[in-house]
């Protein structure tokens, strides 16, 4: 009788600390998983454009990009390449600003030497600091003289 008594009470004890531990891992799941979807539908709003990219030398890449949404974007990297597949990367720390336009000096030192005409450009933002929302541009005529 007292086996079955302390069975009893061992069964209630262990139920109380399970059910206590998956109330507590569900409600961490649900906060976690409604605010990466609130990042989501956030950055769902949010439209990044290449308007253009310049050559202005053998060296300087002038690349201008349009934020089309109102949320932030952030840390904004290029990835530029000449149609004899030279390729120059930047990466950028700045902010751009919902419905801002923001140009790009940037420096690509290995398109030098050679008269290369400017290809393809893609430009990656950062939204909400952690979803990848990205633009990319082909086929210009541009010659990096």
């Amino acid at each position: 009788m007292i086996a079955s008594v302390l069975l009893i009470a061992f069964t209630l004890s262990v139920a109380a600390i399970i059910g206590s531990w998956l109330t507590s891992m569900t409600k961490t799941t649900t906060d976690t998983v409604g605010g990466e979807l609130a990042k989501q539908v956030n950055c769902s709003k949010v439209t990044l454009d290449v308007i253009d990219a310049l050559c202005h030398s053998t060296t300087n890449v002038t690349v201008s990009i349009q934020n089309i949404g109102p949320i932030s974007l952030t840390n904004p990297s290029f990835y530029m390449r000449t149609t004899d597949q030279t390729a120059c990367v930047s990466n950028q720390t700045d902010t751009i600003p919902g419905g801002g336009i923001t140009k790009y000096e940037i420096n690509c030192s290995n398109f030098a030497g050679v008269n290369r005409t400017l290809n393809y450009v893609r430009a990656t933002t950062l939204c909400e600091g952690a979803i990848s929302i990205y633009s990319e541009k082909k086929d210009f005529t541009d010659s990096c003289l």
